[in-house]
């Protein structure tokens, strides 16, 4: 009986897909790491969720001995936790693909640039 409830309870939930309770709380500020230039640095990620469903935001990591900042946006609106972005900083543009944790707490994924590779490094975890 335990089991039939909880299986309930989590179809009809969407385990896997936030709410738009869930949703609001993807904004925040994520503190990680991205491959760079053959160096695996410090990261700052800013995401927020707009009205519309996209997922968008900023970046900013260690670039020698100064920072670089970015943009991230998603187009069309991505669903549940796996998001597809688009990066753009000074040094080009490419796809950010993440996996959120389902409390929203971090994200793992991997950025590429506009040729379509390499598949490197970016997570992040809520700080």
């Amino acid at each position: 009986m335990k089991a039939a409830i909880l299986a309930l309870l989590i179809g009809v939930t969407g385990a896997t897909a936030p709410s738009p309770r869930q949703a609001a709380s993807i904004d925040g500020r994520y503190c990680g790491r991205l491959w760079s230039n053959g160096v695996l640095v410090e990261a700052i990620t800013v995401l927020k969720l707009a009205g519309d469903g996209r997922l968008g935001g900023t970046y900013e990591f260690v670039d020698g001995g100064g920072r670089t900042s970015g943009t991230l946006s998603e187009d069309p609106p991505g669903e549940g936790l796996a998001r597809t972005l688009d990066w753009q900083d000074m040094y080009g543009s490419g796809k950010l693909s993440i996996t959120l944790s389902p409390d929203f707490n971090g994200f793992t994924g991997t950025w590429q640039d506009q040729t379509g590779g390499p598949n490197e490094l970016w997570d992040g975890v809520r700080c």
